[in-house]
């Protein structure tokens, strides 16, 4: 199981979000994970981030993994991991599909604060490709 860690003081000084792509025989994905924001949907107050993910290529759908954490903390320094998702959806070749941090169900955060969202991806069927990582900008919530 991959573990997706906080990120070392000083690594996550750039100030703009990292989109991320993998590949694999012949097809590709974005994933673009946006800024973590109360959520309006839910009838609870609580902080998550979605990621959106588009793929095209030779196959009519591929089955994609995004691995995503929510952490709290100031942009330069360490941070705590608030809650976690690990999720696979399958997507039709040229179309979107939103992967939600936390999942619903899911450990939920509602303590105001600095969050960034990092995700890790991957497509897993038909063929497994590379693993790639980004991030999110990190923001603060009251």
């Amino acid at each position: 199981m991959l573990m997706l860690t906080a990120v070392p003081a000083g690594a996550g000084s750039q100030r703009s979000a990292t989109s991320v792509r993998f590949a694999a025989g012949g097809a590709v994905c974005d994933a673009t994970p946006e800024n973590p924001h109360w959520s309006s949907g839910a009838s609870d107050r609580r902080i998550l981030f979605k990621t959106r993910v588009t793929c095209k290529g030779s196959y009519p759908s591929l089955t994609v993994r995004i691995k995503g954490s929510l952490q709290r903390g100031p942009l330069m320094g360490p941070k705590l991991v608030a809650a976690s998702s690990d999720q696979t959806q399958a997507i039709k070749n040229g179309k979107t599909a939103t992967f939600y941090t936390p999942q619903v169900g899911g450990k939920q955060v509602s303590t105001p604060g600095e969050y960034t969202g990092f995700i890790a991806g991957q497509i897993t069927v038909p063929v497994p490709g590379n693993l790639d990582d980004g991030h999110s900008k990190t923001v603060k919530l009251k």
